[in-house]
């Protein structure tokens, strides 16, 4: 019996839009299916996207995809209940054109790219939550919602974190998250007049500004990093939470948000502004969250549900994964395609794409980023150490002046880290980068 399709896609967020109409533009007869009612209604995420990989696809899409603002500025801090210490990186190649960041909205460029999927030729469904993938055997043929069997040689899996296709399969053995690869975010949108961002923030007409967070303000034990970024008439700020650390604390993720968002150095930003949205999704980041394989017989496994979210300490990126495995998933899919052999030794490519892009290399290279970024040191004793140190090495008390290796003692010493706990979490950091 001949497929239905050359290659069916599940989910239509980055990663299967951009397989879609990669697949769709070389003449592949692929469905695209998205359980949502439209593409992007059930995504919460937003953030910063760096969009070169989308050049391949859609030339100039800054112009015509709803980005919010181009970036030209990005800040890190630490924060302790009453102090920030923090650093700003701008860069005067990030005011022009091809801006290479912008703040997006994912409930828009969602939309947006499931559309333009549909231009290229792909047949787009939504309001269709995939009951499972059609196994025959070791193999994948397709999938099957509400008891109607849906075929296609080649099936690309882009359904998301919590992907509910591949939980308890072959490719994902394990029904449940990893609870230590597996964090909480927790997000709010305010709006603001944009005039209004654009002078608190400095910036420029259609300027954007963004910032993260090692937040050392929480129950003792408890982690998560705060990030914040302007769109065009709204500000999204929110926790990235470490879903373990939250055990047996007693502490809830809105009594977090809370506190984030009281802070000084955040609440002096939301002046004047008003709650129009908040949510909070599921973030399966790190090597540790990868599934058992990402390509088997008669399918493939691209962006978040496939565990590609990046975050070395100091930025998070998970969109231009997405594009780059939906890409590198599409173009494998061709080839099978031509070769008429979805078997798991041609989809191997994919894999090989995923290596010659960058893709495995960079999670391969900072696997032990998170001993690093979830070490409970990092939220609790270093936000004090730097702001107490700084603080000491600021301030006028009337007395004599300190030599900084005084001050590096005497703070050590109150934010309770020994020099062991230095010289190994110095050693650490050295080893994951």
């Amino acid at each position: 019996m001949a497929d239905e399709f050359d290659a069916i896609v599940v989910g239509a967020g980055l990663a299967g839009s951009s397989a879609a109409i990669r697949l769709a533009k070389a003449g592949a007869n692929v469905l695209l299916l998205e359980r949502g009612a439209e593409a992007g209604a059930k995504n919460l995420s937003g953030g910063v996207l760096w969009g070169h990989d989308l050049d391949a696809i859609v030339p100039g899409w800054w112009h015509e995809m709803p980005v919010e603002r181009h970036i030209v500025r990005k800040r890190f801090g630490l924060m302790t209940p009453e102090r920030t210490l923090a650093f700003d990186y701008e860069d005067a190649g990030w005011r022009r054109e091809p801006f290479v960041a912008h703040s997006v909205l994912r409930a828009r460029t969602d939309a947006w790219l499931a559309r333009k999927a549909e231009e290229a030729g792909a047949t787009v469904v939504t309001s269709v939550p995939v009951d499972r993938l059609n196994w025959e055997g070791n193999r994948v043929r397709g999938v099957v919602q509400g008891g109607e069997t849906m075929t296609a040689p080649v099936t690309i899996v882009a359904d998301g974190t919590n992907s509910r296709v591949t939980l308890g399969t072959p490719i994902r053995p394990n029904p449940r998250l990893s609870g230590t690869a597996t964090e909480l975010g927790v997000k709010e949108v305010y709006r603001l007049d944009a005039s209004v961002i654009e002078e608190r923030f400095q910036l420029g007409p259609g300027e954007g500004h963004a910032e993260e967070w090692v937040t050392g303000i929480f129950a003792p034990g408890v982690m998560a990093g705060g990030f914040l970024y302007t769109n065009r008439d709204t500000i999204s700020l929110g926790l990235i939470i470490n879903l373990a650390s939250l055990f047996g604390r007693n502490t809830y993720s809105t009594e977090m948000i809370e506190q984030f968002k009281l802070h000084p150095t955040i609440a002096r930003t939301l002046r004047g502004a008003e709650l129009v949205e908040y949510g909070a999704k599921l973030i399966s980041s790190g090597w540790a969250s990868r599934p058992a394989a990402f390509h088997g017989d008669g399918w493939m496994v691209a962006g978040d549900a496939a565990g590609f979210v990046f975050s070395n300490g100091l930025v998070i990126q998970g969109m231009n994964y997405a594009v780059r495995t939906g890409l590198a998933a599409a173009e494998t899919a061709l080839a099978a395609r031509a070769a008429n052999d979805p078997s798991a030794a041609r989809l191997a490519e994919y894999d090989r794409r995923l290596e010659a892009s960058g893709v495995l290399s960079d999670f391969r290279d900072f696997e032990r980023m998170d001993d690093v970024k979830w070490n409970p040191r990092i939220y609790s004793a270093y936000p004090k150490f730097a702001t107490a140190l700084f603080h000491a090495m600021m301030s006028e008390t009337g007395g004599p002046k300190r030599p900084l290796r005084h001050l590096l003692r005497e703070v050590q010493k109150e934010s309770g880290i020994s020099l062991f706990h230095l010289l190994r979490d110095g050693s650490d950091v050295v080893r994951s980068v």
